[in-house]
């Protein structure tokens, strides 16, 4: 048996979310594979990784019943549409994994995709209108026509459920809810001094919040950044930061302008991309982890957070509820005032900040990437 991988999205060298997990996904399959090295089952099967670059870094580690092909294309687009679908004509294997939201048009009967969200028909503003049709046709024509489907989180089921209005038999048969891990990198770190460099690296010198993930409107970057100016008003004499992490997204002038139109804009610490090394020492020294994004298909940053021992001020009716539970302090993430609110409750209870940092640190071991990589290697 050949089973093929799309590992296009895992192989970027700045990854977040979707390129996280891919990659994730991709080592722990390694390692599960060398485990099972002498079964009579593995010594038949074959893994091929498929990216338009050579591997790089650990990606590029293979072992034995492994191996790269890089399918080159000069375009920087449509590779998934034309190159690959164009190896799945010529040289098909049994099984292809997609790890991300796009699968070749051209492809094996066998072909497993995961759906990490339907976000673009819940927020279509979100999404250039390309970028949105493309992913919501994608999602529909993969229920109905794809092998199999893998979801995060049970709330992404429904709303998949929902946009491709299929019966409850099939859509039970063929999607799957497998929970992603995280990186055991995040913890909680107690050398002070490490974390000190790090702030002192980004030039952060008080207290301060935090929020991971895309500049942009469907991660609620200018809601954040409002609610942190109500916040500040009745700080003092404490003084508090606001730091983002993350690469600008669709809608990032609008959250341009919210920082120049706050009166504590001075406050505000845009880092970019950044290493998740430092990510980690970022989310043990924060005050409060601030994740009220209006969508998202599963809230990997939440179970790095809950793993670091960072309270979380997250959306109500999300995907979180049903990771972290009654961890976190849950707010309605489109009313400005209902965030500053849930900031306020974490910050001034020392007693509820406590108990739900427990809480995060015990839930965060229901989930691991070795967990996840046995129920899809089942699939």
């Amino acid at each position: 048996m050949l089973i093929a991988i799309d590992a296009s999205r895992a192989n970027l060298s700045e990854k977040t979310g979707v390129e996280w997990y891919a990659w994730h996904l991709i080592e722990n399959l390694k390692k599960q594979s060398i485990k099972n090295a002498e079964s009579e089952i593995e010594k038949n099967v074959q893994f091929v990784l498929y990216s338009y670059k050579p591997l790089e870094g650990e990606l590029a580690k293979l072992p034995k019943n492994w191996t790269e092909k890089v399918l080159r294309w000069p375009l920087k687009r449509f590779w998934t549409q034309i190159r690959l679908s164009w190896e799945m004509l010529i040289n098909p294997p049994d099984v292809l994994f997609v790890p991300s939201h796009v699968f070749p048009i051209i492809h094996p009967v066998k072909t497993v995709m995961t759906i990490h969200d339907v976000a673009a028909a819940r927020f279509p503003k979100s999404y250039s209108w390309f970028q949105g049709w493309y992913t919501i046709w994608a999602a529909k024509y993969a229920v109905h026509n794809l092998w199999r489907i893998i979801v995060p989180s049970i709330f992404t089921k429904k709303e998949l459920s929902g946009i491709s209005r299929m019966g409850y038999k099939n859509i039970e048969e063929k999607i799957k809810v497998i929970h992603h891990g995280y990186d055991k990198s995040y913890k909680k770190i107690y050398d002070k001094i490490m974390i000190n460099q790090v702030l002192e690296k980004y030039k952060i010198k008080n207290k301060f919040l935090l929020n991971v993930g895309r500049l942009e409107e469907r991660k609620n970057t200018k809601r954040i950044i409002q609610a942190f100016n109500h916040w500040s008003q009745n700080a003092k004499p404490e003084e508090y930061n606001l730091v983002l992490v993350g690469n600008p997204g669709f809608g990032y002038e609008e959250v341009v302008k919210a920082i120049e139109e706050s009166p504590y804009k001075d406050k505000i610490i845009c880092l970019g991309w950044i290493k998740t090394e430092d990510i980690v020492c970022l989310m043990n020294a924060a005050e409060v982890f601030v994740f009220t994004s209006l969508h998202e298909g599963f809230g990997l940053p939440a179970l790095e957070a809950m793993a670091c021992g960072t309270p979380i001020v997250a959306t109500r009716g999300s995907c979180t509820e049903e990771l972290a539970g009654d961890a976190c302090v849950y707010v309605d993430s489109s009313d400005v005032w209902s965030i500053t609110q849930g900031i306020t409750e974490i910050l001034k209870n020392d007693e509820l900040r406590n108990t739900n940092i427990k809480k995060g640190l015990e839930k965060v071991q229901n989930f691991s990437w070795e967990k996840c990589v046995e129920e899809t290697y089942g699939i």
